[in-house]
């Protein structure tokens, strides 16, 4: 059991690692409240993220291979007379490549719908099998609140994302709805409602208002992919001066590497992995020390059967034989029921508390070559006492 858990959390991190990429790095807002010695012009002149800031990031950064926006809302979606909660996800064309995610049917949206703020949107498998079970959803009319959008493509399923990835930014997107990054902002905030002038606006990045409406380009994260592992740490550096130069020297933003988390995630099982081999350790140590006790009961017991056995022509080595070969099936036949209790304890394990666990071959063939161990180390003791036994004095002991 504890094999299985220590290697299901080995091969879980190295499939986080897989999902978030090595090459990620993500920029979020960091709660100025937090921050020591804060005032309120601080609070007064901190920007937040801003869609003007992954602009500036793409110019400045030339190891960047890929870079979006980040900005979702709790919402609903509604289509074919269902009902589903979900979020609403603005991001850019990039995001997909970044995740390595794929289309199960039709197309990313474009530069045009970005810069248009089209009402267009992609959803996720488990969205199109719940509210499009049967019919193809491509063209049909989601509703995302009161904004309605077309249906563009819908993402490949792919694995559920876990809370551990969720913490460091990752979002289930098995269960969203994406649309651009502008649509998000522009469309969704103002319910639909948007204009040439508030386009106009938006494009020149004017914070006045316009046409009555209010444009906010304030983003919830910056989704960053680097071109080689080799320049993440630079990167990291250019992006903590350049973003605090921007937030007038506010740090009111946190730079996160998923990978370098994960590691340190790993590191840290690898050492729950040590502890549970000590454990493991003490166990066959106690187990062992049980099997001696049981065997050297054994031989006092059969002290005039070991007698007759030297009398009819035993040697020593027989019964040392003899009595190794017991031990060590005793605790065969203890390993296998270990081995049997193990694997029903590792699935009950998984779904009881959700956590993954593998049974590998290896692990299970080792299982019991350590048991068999375990009986011959430990019975050599009771055996070399019954070996050394006087066989007159074996026959009339009573």
């Amino acid at each position: 059991t504890m094999l299985a858990i220590g290697n299901g959390a080995q091969q879980q991190i190295i499939e986080q690692i897989e999902q978030v990429g090595a090459k990620n790095i993500i920029i979020r807002p960091r709660s100025i409240g937090n921050i020591e010695d804060e005032n309120e012009t601080t609070k007064r002149y901190s920007p937040k993220l801003r869609m003007q800031d992954a602009a500036s990031i793409q110019e400045i950064l030339p190891e960047i291979e890929k870079i979006t926006p980040f900005i979702s809302y709790e919402t609903s979606a509604i289509a074919n007379g269902k009902k589903k909660n979900c979020n609403l996800v603005g991001v850019n064309a990039d995001y997909f490549s970044i995740y390595n995610l794929s289309l199960d049917k039709g197309s990313i949206f474009s530069k045009i719908h970005e810069k248009n703020s089209s009402a267009v949107c992609l959803i996720g498998a488990n969205l199109a099998s719940k509210l499009f079970s049967g019919v193809n959803p491509l063209g049909k009319i989601i509703k995302a609140g009161k904004l309605q959008l077309t249906i563009i493509g819908v993402i490949a399923p792919g694995r559920a994302i876990g809370e551990s990835l969720q913490e460091i930014g990752m979002n289930n997107y098995n269960d969203e709805i994406f649309v651009p990054t502008n649509t998000a902002l522009r469309r969704y905030k103002d319910r639909g409602r948007i204009t040439k002038q508030t386009l106009d606006a938006a494009n020149r990045n004017d914070d006045e208002e316009q046409a009555g409406e209010k444009i906010t380009d304030q983003i919830e994260k910056i989704i960053i992919g680097i071109s080689d592992t080799k320049y993440v740490t630079e990167s990291v550096d250019i992006l903590y001066r350049m973003l605090y130069r921007r937030h007038h020297e506010v740090e009111d933003f946190e730079i996160v590497v998923p990978e370098q988390i994960l590691q340190q995630k790993k590191q840290t099982d690898e050492t729950f992995n040590i502890l549970l081999g000590v454990i493991a350790a003490i166990s066959l140590l106690v187990g062992g020390i049980g099997i001696m006790n049981i065997m050297l009961a054994s031989v006092l017991e059969r002290i005039k059967e070991i007698g007759i056995r030297m009398a009819i022509g035993a040697t020593k080595t027989d019964i040392k034989e003899q009595f190794i070969y017991e031990s060590a099936s005793i605790s065969l036949i203890g390993g296998v029921l270990g081995i049997m209790l193990g694997v029903i304890l590792s699935y009950l394990a998984e779904w009881i508390t959700g956590t993954t666990t593998i049974i590998s071959v290896w692990s299970v063939v080792i299982s019991f070559f350590v048991s068999a161990l375990v009986g011959v180390v430990f019975g050599y003791t009771p055996a070399k006492r019954a070996a050394e036994q006087d066989p007159v004095n074996s026959l009339r002991y009573n």
